[in-house]
């Protein structure tokens, strides 16, 4: 684990007032920051490191991209199938002895694939269609493997915290824990019942091979492999602006972007004038980024309507537009191209 770091403690209530990310400079701040909003908060850090730092957040282009966060979904009462697709997925990794560490979150399971470093967030996302197309040969499309494989800034649960949005039979949260790959042959009982408190368990990586991350072509060169938007509300999305926002607390700049995307679909990409059209712009794109952050669980944990009306405001008066295809993949966003790519001006 790398200093300085990004950390966050969200709340679990709904529509509670949610804090902004935290830079941690050293192992001590990261601790005392753990310790401090344990068993009272949903304490997280991101799952990349960062080379560098402003004051307030990490420089989104300086990510080390040296590993594969997979995430095995067990809400909605899926953690049956979670813990079914992880024990597929980490018979493959023992039987390649590839590099990784697993957690049980309290609602699913966490892996991390060590790999060679690489530059191009693609190459990891090709990797993922690997491992997803091992879990789809056994058990088809219904399956719990979080496909927001894609962004740089993610976040995960700090191990040996408490998950305040998991409950055992009793009703008592249960802690994000370490396991070892032996704790699979137990049942999902056991592993909840290891779950009741924090575990302390050496921690070390088991494998000694690292992934190499299948070397991707320039966009240019990529057959569209996402040819239809995505819709969360009423406005049809970028894919990539999709895969952007939909996590737990979205990068400042990409829900700038997304702002900005929603403002050129309602007006048509045209500069507005009158203060009484933005305004009504600011309202549709606020409502639209509500209903997001509203009927989307575990999603834009930090909304606050006053905030984000109050940035919005910012890029919808300012009439700022979309940034081009080459800006967007140049930072990492691109997840294929899509039917914009060779529609706008770059």
């Amino acid at each position: 684990m790398k200093f300085p770091r990004a950390v966050w403690a969200g709340s679990h209530l709904k529509n509670a007032r949610q804090m902004k990310r935290k830079i941690v400079l050293t192992k001590n701040d990261y601790i005392r920051f753990v310790k401090d909003y344990n068993n009272k908060m949903n304490v997280y850090t991101t799952v990349y490191d960062f080379e560098h730092f402003s004051e307030t957040a990490q420089i989104d282009s300086s990510v080390i991209l040296n590993r594969i966060f997979l995430d095995f979904d067990g809400h909605n009462d899926d953690l049956d199938k979670a813990y079914r697709d992880v024990k597929i997925i980490m018979d493959w990794v023992m039987e390649n002895d590839i590099m990784h560490t697993l957690f049980f979150s309290g609602r699913g399971f966490h892996l991390f694939l060590d790999g060679e470093e690489t530059q191009d967030i693609r190459d990891i996302q090709a990797y993922f269609k690997v491992v997803k197309n091992i879990l789809k040969e056994k058990v088809g499309d219904d399956n719990t493997l979080d496909d927001r494989v894609g962004q740089t800034t993610r976040l995960r649960r700090v191990p040996n915290t408490v998950n305040m949005s998991s409950s055992d039979k009793n009703g008592n949260s249960l802690f994000c824990i370490p396991l070892l790959y032996d704790d699979l042959s137990s049942s999902l009982e056991d592993i909840i019942l290891l779950a009741s408190k924090s575990r302390s368990i050496p921690f070390r990586k088991v494998g000694n091979t690292k992934v190499k991350f299948p070397e991707q072509p320039p966009i240019e060169a990529v057959e569209g492999e996402v040819s239809v938007p995505f819709y969360e509300g009423k406005l049809p999305m970028l894919p990539c602006l999709h895969n952007a926002v939909m996590t737990e607390n979205p990068s400042h700049l990409a829900r700038a972007y997304l702002v900005s995307w929603y403002r050129d679909l309602l007006t048509l990409r045209t500069n507005l004038t009158s203060l009484e059209e933005k305004n009504k712009v600011l309202d549709m794109v606020v409502e639209e980024i509500k209903s997001i952050a509203e009927n989307n669980d575990e999603v834009w944990l930090d909304w606050d309507e006053g905030q984000t009306r109050k940035h919005a405001r910012f890029t919808v008066h300012g009439n700022y537009k979309t940034p081009s295809c080459d800006k967007l993949i140049s930072e990492g966003y691109c997840i294929g191209k899509c039917w914009r790519f060779p529609n706008v001006d770059n």
